[in-house]
């Protein structure tokens, strides 16, 4: 908590001259690399304390998003947010063992519709709550009914510090995946 806490003091009060001092340079290498660095020093950062380096990683978006700067950022970074994310979906795919959709194929049903259908009540309340018409809130819980990428990074944390054995978060992982995939078919369903 401490880590976090100071990373975020440390982004608000500190970045912010340092940023503004980039942006006086107008070098925009500079300021993608500073960028750069800090979110990569921030995974570093949470990886020494024992914390997940995608938790990291997150923290350190929430500090650059606090920053005036943002909109700059955004723009700069762009190049590398398709290779990023890129990475991240290749390595989450190289994870998931396809072998339980052969072994235990019901369980994987089950996990997504569970999914699925859990995500899409809530989300149905939420859009009553909220009083979007009914047209738009079958639209948004369409579009939100699968698991979200940060499934993948709780599920990698959890084994890693054995709070979940392999046995649980493997089929999880499958199931978010598969879901994930799903998406499109749902919304052309909806169309």
């Amino acid at each position: 908590m401490g880590t976090v806490g100071s990373i975020i003091v440390v982004g608000r009060f500190l970045m912010r001259p340092i940023f503004r001092f980039i942006a006086d340079t107008q070098l925009k290498e500079i300021f993608t690399a500073t960028a750069l660095l800090l979110v990569i020093g921030i995974a570093l950062a949470m990886q020494q304390v024992g914390l997940s380096p995608a938790l990291g990683t997150f923290v350190a978006g929430v500090v650059l998003a606090d920053n005036e700067y943002r909109h700059e950022l955004e723009t700069d970074i762009a190049p590398f947010k398709g290779l990023l994310l890129g990475l991240f979906f290749i390595s989450v795919g190289a994870s998931i063992n396809f072998n339980l959709l052969v072994q235990q194929p019901l369980l994987i049903l089950e996990l997504v519709l569970g999914l699925a259908i859990a995500k899409f009540i809530i989300l149905f309340g939420l859009g009553q709550f909220f009083k979007l018409p009914l047209s738009q809130s079958i639209l948004f819980d369409c579009a939100l009914a699968q698991g979200g990428e940060f499934a993948f990074v709780l599920f990698s944390f959890a084994t890693q510090n054995r709070v979940l054995p392999a046995s649980i978060t493997n089929p999880l992982v499958v199931a978010v995946a598969l879901s994930m995939a799903l998406t499109p078919l749902i919304m052309i369903i909806n169309d």
